[in-house]
Formats: structure tokens, C-alpha cells, sequence
């Protein structure tokens, strides 16, 4: 079977949240026949399991424990052999013809990641692009109201959210998979600056829109914080000349924890 698009979602006990992001996929999504869905489940005990196999047009992998966000990604990756591939939290809820604006961006030789217009399920943005420098990078217009005329613009960024992230799989021998030292956080942020540092784009794309709910994931803040961390110092390690770089005029007016974001 030829098909455009993998989607792909990470899942660890979140079986209601996941029922309703699936079912928003087919509600919103366009013609089945043009994408795959992978369920990659990072050993559940809440029922997903069992909801996932229910569901014949899902394709289920199935992890006895753990192994975290970028390894269960790269499963999905691998198991997928549509031309463009889409990461997908299980906290989220889309909205009409979200997917086409990602694909058709992703269309541009010189792109590599794309992500959508990312809001709260009240109203706000959670999720438009991070600008600045990689020494101080900007986090753009979070918590501000989900208002017509803010944010736009299709915009080149240093990084996107990985809750809803597209890459092409054209892309991978050269940028390889995500790096599994990462077992949540960061890995995106660790994709993104692996593209630039090939020379490729990753873009906001503001007409495709999607509901986000905040760490509906996972409610362990003290776990979040850990692995915030261990990321954290791992990153900086990987790429702390990259991160000593600055550019003219590029002084960011907000600081934000990144364990917030995802």
C-alpha cells in the first residue's frame, strides 16, 4: 500500500487521552488511504494496550517497559515508510485540515522540520516557533491569547515544539534518527539544531492548528523535573559551541522553563 504520511504517537498510560486524540486523527485528517497511524506504546498498564489492538486501523508497537520519547519515535520511524513523517504527542486534538499545511511546507527541498500553531484547549498559544539566538533563544508568545493577527506568518525558527512535529524521511541518512540519549525533553530541540547545522529549515507553519493539552502526558512534576534536567545537561554537553553563538539584534524579552512546553 502507497501512503504520504506516518503519524506517529508515543504512548505511556494515557488511554483516554489517546481515544480522543485518535479519533480526532480520523475526524480531521482527510482521506484515510493518505497516511498511517503508529501507536507506539512504552509499556502501559492503564488499558491502552487493549484499546489500541481494538482498533483496526491503528498500527500498534508494543514496548514491555519505558524506553522513552526519542527511542519510541525512532521505532515508529523505522516500522513507517510513508515520504513524510509527523511525531505526535497522545495530549492532542486537531483541528480541520491541519495536516496539509505541514505536508505542503515540508514540500520545499530545503526544509526539514515543520510544527503547527500549538493552543490550549482555553485559548492560548502554547506553541509558535522559537526565535532568537542559540545563546539566547526566544520563546514566542507564550500564554498570549489565540488571536487572528499574532504569529501569522509562516517563520524560520531555531527550534519548534515537539508535541506535533514533521520531518521528511528523504532527510534521515543525513540527519539520522533522534538521539536516544534523550528520554524526554529536548529531543526536538536536538533535531532542530542537527538540521541547521546541515544547512536545512525548520519552519512555524501557522495555518495548521492544533489543541495542546500541557504535560496531559505525564503529571509527575518531580519525574518532568528530573528528566528536564538529565536532558538538559546532556544537550548543552552536545552542542555547547553551537550554543555560545550570537547574532546582531537578537535579545529575547522572556525567559521560560522548557518543562513547561511539553
Amino acid at each position: 500500500m502507497t501512503y504520504l504520511t506516518d503519524l506517529i504517537i508515543v504512548n505511556f498510560n494515557t488511554k483516554a487521552l489517546l481515544a480522543t486524540c485518535l479519533e480526532s486523527i480520523r475526524k480531521h485528517t482527510g482521506a484515510a488511504k493518505d497516511y498511517r497511524i503508529w501507536v507506539i506504546d512504552n509499556g502501559s498498564t492503564d488499558g491502552s494496550i487493549s484499546l489500541i489492538r481494538s482498533l483496526r486501523w491503528v498500527n500498534g508497537i508494543f514496548n514491555q517497559q519505558n524506553l522513552g520519547y526519542a527511542t519510541a519515535c525512532n521505532q515508529g520511524i523505522k516500522a513507517g515508510t510513508g515520504k513524510y513523517v509527523i511525531l505526535l504527542n497522545s495530549d492532542l486534538v486537531f483541528t480541520p485540515g491541519w495536516l496539509t499545511p505541514l505536508i505542503k511546507a515540508l514540500e520545499s527541498p530545503q526544509v526539514a522540520v515543520v510544527g503547527p500553531r500549538l493552543i490550549s484547549p482555553d485559548g492560548f498559544l502554547v506553541g509558535v516557533g522559537v526565535i532568537g539566538t542559540y545563546s539566547q533563544p526566544l520563546i514566542r508568545g507564550w500564554g498570549e491569547p489565540d488571536l487572528p493577527g499574532l504569529y501569522n506568518q509562516t517563520t524560520e525558527c531555531i527550534s519548534i515544539c515537539g508535541a506535533c512535529m514533521g520531518i521528511k524521511r528523504e532527510f534521515l541518512p543525513k540527519l539520522g534518527y533522534f538521539d536516544e540519549n534523550y528520554f524526554h525533553y529536548f529531543e526536538e530541540t536536538d533535531y532542530c539544531y542537527n538540521a541547521h547545522s546541515h544547512g536545512y529549515k525548520v519552519l512555524y507553519i501557522p495555518e495548521s492548528k492544533v489543541i495542546h493539552l500541557i504535560n496531559g502526558s505525564c503529571r509527575n512534576r518531580r519525574r518532568l523535573n528530573q528528566y528536564f534536567y538529565r536532558s538538559k545537561a546532556y544537550f548543552g554537553l552536545k552542542w555547547r559551541e553551537l550554543l555560545q553563538e550570537e547574532r546582531p539584534n537578537a535579545k529575547p524579552t522572556q525567559t521560560l522553563d522548557c518543562s513547561d512546553l511539553c
